[in-house]
């Protein structure tokens, strides 16, 4: 019997956590830390307690509790948790990419526990480790995939497949197993860089028995119209070009294709881009050029010359826009927020940035575009692949996944086992 079961990613966008059984061998997609919001216990605030982050996690319901996944010296010394350390047979986790809602909780993992990612998600996870912005506990021992890389995993083949995200390395997963083939999308796009990788992750897909695919869009209001990469490039050279100040930039520095073409406009619009020091030093390791910190360029240049800069504030330390040239007295600024810290609306950060900006009469311009496939796109999608079965994750609507006939589409429930026919097991 091969079952299914669900860890996360239920109702909510993010922390997806997908576990297949064949044969008393375990395959676990994704091990990513629920993202605080809303009702979660340790939305800001509240702050982890070191050496305890995955034991208060596991108290407060805010990580699963999978026996045989995670290090006894993660546990907290708890003798209620110290179950869930016992070995359970072979377990393998696939990271579909680099991101904290799906890989967050990685480096509390079992040292027996193979952990696997794309090379180029490897690449960017130890930048982040080197810089001081790693994983909590540490980085697991990665195994590194490529496209169409196969690995056994008992009587399963797990096959990595690149797709298009914000970030490098995204990737997909075809398991096959005793009972079929479950295709797993990780986070994906149609509109991005790469949407041929998207497209060809959904052919070979194709007949699938089970999909397993994020939905985040379905709760969202689309009737605005998808904006594509495009659209971000264009809008950023406009701001360059009608901003007679200080730009100051948001962007999500692990989105590489996004920072490289920053970067390009930047220089052609006669600006340099000055980043925080870790973003600097994550950046170079990278391979990233022309990367500028405070470092090299003294806040002195930036007052003597304010059009000639783009400044990456620091999101956690509002009160150092005080140093720059902006607000009363100073060339008019802007700030382009282009999906970078704080994300948005629903984090806590949002309204103190908003209202810091208000104070400093500095206008926000959102020029981003969305990391995930559309509505349109995901029903395109399902016409194509066919599976026998859908569960759609990460979102907050799963129900607005209306799928073809012959499709079964099945709202799951946390850590119930299903078959491949969606069934209750």
């Amino acid at each position: 019997m091969v079952a299914i079961e669900f860890w996360g990613g239920l109702g909510v966008i993010g922390g997806s956590k997908i576990m297949i059984e064949d044969g008393g061998h375990r395959v676990l997609l994704d091990i990513g830390l629920d993202i605080p919001s809303g009702r979660d216990p340790f939305r800001l605030p509240v702050r982890t307690r070191p050496g305890r982050e995955l034991a208060d996690r596991l108290r407060m319901n805010a990580a699963p509790r999978i026996p045989g996944l995670f290090a006894p010296d993660a546990l907290g010394g708890r003798a209620d948790l110290a179950g869930l350390a016992e070995p359970t047979g072979e377990t393998a986790v696939f990271v579909s990419h680099p991101h904290i809602d799906h890989v967050g909780l990685a480096g509390f993992l079992r040292e027996d526990v193979a952990v696997h990612a794309h090379t180029e998600a490897v690449d960017l996870l130890e930048a982040l480790s080197a810089t001081g912005q790693g994983l909590t506990h540490g980085d697991p021992a990665w195994r590194r995939l490529t496209d169409g890389q196969r690995t056994a995993v008992g009587p399963m083949e797990v096959e990595c497949v690149t797709v298009d995200h914000d970030v490098p390395g995204a990737s997909g997963y075809l398991v096959r197993t005793s009972a079929g083939t479950l295709a797993f999308t990780g986070d994906i796009r149609f509109h991005g860089h790469h949407p041929e990788r998207a497209w060809d992750f959904v052919d070979r897909a194709a007949g699938c028995e089970v999909l397993a695919t994020e939905g985040t869009t379905l709760g969202w209001d689309m009737h605005g119209g998808v904006r594509d990469e495009g659209d971000v490039q264009r809008d950023f050279t406009a701001a360059l070009e009608t901003t007679p100040g200080l730009v100051l930039l948001s962007v999500y520095p692990r989105d590489l294709d996004r920072v490289r073409a920053f970067l390009v406009i930047a220089g052609a619009a006669g600006r340099r881009i000055v980043w925080p020091g870790p973003t600097a030093a994550f950046l170079r390791l990278l391979g990233v050029e022309g990367v500028l910190s405070p470092d090299e360029v003294p806040w002195t240049d930036v007052h003597a010359a304010p059009a000639e800069y783009i400044v990456v504030p620091d999101p956690d330390d509002l009160p150092s826009l005080l140093d720059l040239p902006v607000g009363e007295g100073c060339p008019a600024s802007v700030f382009v927020h282009a999906n970078g810290e704080p994300l948005g609306p629903f984090e806590p950060r949002w309204e103190p940035f908003t209202d810091w900006l208000s104070a400093l009469g500095i206008q926000l311009r959102q020029i981003g575009c969305s990391g995930h496939a559309s509505q349109d796109h995901l029903h395109t999608m399902l016409e194509r692949m066919r599976p026998r079965t859908v569960f759609p994750i990460h979102t907050t609507a799963p129900s607005r996944l209306h799928p073809p006939t012959g499709t079964s589409r099945v709202v799951a429930r946390y850590a119930t086992r299903y078959d491949f026919a969606g069934g209750a097991l």
